[in-house]
């Protein structure tokens, strides 16, 4: 791999299914209602369009928060595969400002994104501001 060029790790359907039963442990009612719609949005970022971390990052966001996959926990399940994502690639989030929350600030990005707020090249900007190397 050159120099400067990090593997991105690729989610996997167990990873999806692993995070929502996660993110049911903060409340939830269980199901899966649509298989496709959560195997589509973790596949998107691996399309060949999204090389960078910042355009994989947007498009699973924008995918999973819009699926909606899963009968409840679409967003809490997509904030845990962002951080799963993001880990195994080898980068963190980190807020643009000293002494910012990035855990609030990421909430309410996936807000924002759920009602139609951030759309994918916001997303990438937003990402582009708060994706490091770990």
């Amino acid at each position: 791999m050159p120099k400067g060029r990090r593997h991105h790790y690729r989610l996997t359907l167990d990873d999806a299914l692993a995070a929502h039963e996660q993110a049911l442990g903060f409340g939830g009612l269980p199901g899966v209602i649509n298989l496709g719609s959560i195997e589509s949005a973790i596949a998107r970022p691996y399309s060949g369009y999204y090389r960078a971390i910042r355009r994989k990052a947007a498009a699973l966001v924008e995918s999973m928060v819009g699926n909606h996959g899963f009968a409840d926990g679409n967003k809490r399940t997509t904030l845990i595969l962002l951080n799963l994502l993001l880990e195994r690639s080898g980068y963190r989030l980190v807020p643009p400002v000293k002494n910012g929350s990035i855990q609030v600030e990421v909430e309410n990005m996936i807000m924002d994104v759920a009602q139609k707020r951030l759309l994918f090249d916001d997303l990438v900007e937003w990402f582009g501001k708060r994706i490091t190397p770990a």
